[in-house]
């Protein structure tokens, strides 16, 4: 055997194992960020620019504010504490909170719980008690036990294309399971 086929063979050995190590470690690595977290309900997550707990959640026959639902539909309501722990006021909170076992939720209004008002834009380290409400089909037939999913924003001082500082989404941070009680059955959140 030539000492010259010897080391291309050897190289060629060390470059597959190389190869093979990178791709193992990429499979790791995917399956490990596809993990989100599940947490308990009443535990506090930051999710980047926000702090929520998720308590509880219902299905709905009205608005928390005394208001009608569309024709033709009932509400998944989830209460939840709220608080904007970034440095300005912000009412980008609307994907925050996802539904993640419900399909094609439309996006939830949120309602402040001490006057039922409508939530326009969150205070910086003013924790709210809030109401969110989705409104969905009255005929989906909806799961006993309602998965949500906590999207995280990153802020990033220099966004990719204008260069400019920013929140940018981040993925899902953590998954809740909570029962979804009916209203009126003395189990209201």
């Amino acid at each position: 055997m030539s000492k010259a086929w010897l080391t291309k063979l050897l190289a060629g050995g060390g470059g597959l194992l190389a190869a093979a190590i990178s791709l193992g470690y990429a499979v790791y690595e995917q399956r490990k960020a596809n993990l989100i977290p599940q947490v308990e309900p009443a535990t506090s997550v930051e999710a980047g620019r926000w702090k929520v707990s998720i308590t509880a959640s219902a299905i709905g026959a009205a608005m928390p504010n005394g208001a009608r639902i569309s024709p033709g539909k009932k509400t998944i309501v989830v209460e939840m504490m709220l608080e904007n722990i970034s440095a300005e006021s912000s009412n980008l909170y609307g994907d925050l909170v996802r539904l993640a076992n419900v399909p094609d939720p439309s996006k939830p209004q949120y309602y402040l719980k001490r006057d039922q008002a409508i939530l326009w834009d969150l205070q910086p380290r003013m924790p709210e008690a809030v109401t969110a409400v989705w409104e969905v089909p009255a005929a989906l037939k909806l799961p006993n036990v309602l998965r949500l999913r906590i999207e995280g924003a990153l802020f990033k001082p220099r966004d990719n294309l204008y260069a400019a500082p920013g929140w940018f989404p981040s993925g899902s941070v953590a998954e809740i399971a909570l029962p979804l009680n009916v209203v009126g059955s003395g189990t209201e959140p």
